[in-house]
C-alpha cells in the first residue's frame, strides 16, 4: 500500500512536466471559437454554393492563394471567386479538420490543417478529394478574420 501512495509523488518529482496538464495559449484559445465556427460552417457551404458564407470569415483585405497558386485579394474578390466556381460538379459533401494551431504573436494565429469533399460530376463520377490548407487568423478589434489562406 505504501508504493501507491508513494508512486504518483515520485513521478511527479522526477518528471514535473507529468503532473502538470499542457496549457492553452490564451491567443490561440481567444480565436478558438471564430476558428470553429468558420471550419464548421464552411462543410456546409461549400456544398450549397453559398459564396457569402464561405466569405464571411474573410478580413476586408483578406488574401486567398488556391492550390493553382492563383491569388484572389480582397473579401469582395474572394466572394466573386466562389460565386464563379463552375457548376459542372456536384459537391455531395465536405468537411474541414485543424490539424494544429499556434499564435504568432498577440493579434495572430496560425493554423494548419485539411479539407475534404466528395464530388459528384456530370458524368455520374463520384470521388473523394482532399487537401490540406494554412491559415492566418487576425484579431480585428473583438473578432477573428481570415488575412491570409493557402489551400495546397
Amino acid at each position: 500500500m505504501k508504493h501507491a501512495i508513494l508512486l504518483p509523488g515520485l513521478l511527479a518529482a522526477t518528471f514535473p512536466a507529468l503532473a502538470t496538464a499542457p496549457q492553452v495559449d490564451p491567443v490561440v484559445a481567444q480565436a478558438a471559437p471564430f476558428i470553429d465556427r468558420a471550419n464548421s460552417e464552411w462543410g456546409t457551404a461549400v456544398v450549397s454554393g453559398d459564396p457569402d458564407a464561405l466569405s464571411a470569415p474573410y478580413a476586408e483585405d483578406g488574401i486567398f492563394i488556391g492550390p493553382d497558386g492563383k491569388v484572389t485579394v480582397g473579401k469582395a474578390a474572394i466572394r466573386a471567386m466562389y460565386a464563379a466556381r463552375p457548376k459542372s460538379a456536384r459537391i455531395l459533401e465536405a468537411s474541414a479538420r485543424s490539424d494544429g494551431r499556434v499564435a504568432a504573436d498577440a493579434d495572430d494565429v496560425y493554423e494548419w490543417g485539411s479539407a475534404s469533399a466528395t464530388v459528384k460530376t456530370d458524368a455520374g463520377v463520384t470521388k473523394k478529394s482532399l487537401g490540406r490548407f494554412l491559415t492566418v487568423w487576425h484579431r480585428q478589434a473583438s473578432v477573428w478574420l481570415i488575412t491570409r489562406n493557402i489551400a495546397f
